[in-house]
């Protein structure tokens, strides 16, 4: 059960380095530990960002938690376990 719930984090994690990737125009894969802000986001990439979730997932995150959750592996924790599962990235 642990490595399915790991393969999930995984999941979740790949997903949201595709969204920061695609809104920021990143030319390569950031790091699961890499803050939003540090990578060049700002407040309106962030709602960007809050947008193509929810346009991909389904799922609204609502501001603040973006703002609690700016690295990639916390963001991740924020989204629903099965939020990332068509995610595939671009």
């Amino acid at each position: 059960m642990a490595d399915a719930a790991r393969f999930q984090d995984e999941d979740r994690i790949r997903y949201v380095q595709s969204v920061f990737r695609r809104v920021l125009k990143l030319k390569q894969e950031a790091s699961p530990d890499d803050d939003f802000f540090a990578l060049g986001g700002t407040s309106l990439t962030a709602i960007e960002v809050l947008d193509l979730i929810e346009a991909e997932q389904g799922t609204r995150l609502p501001v603040r938690n973006f703002y609690r959750s700016t690295v990639i592996r916390e963001l991740a924790g924020e989204l629903a376990p099965d939020t990332a599962e068509s995610a595939g990235g671009a």
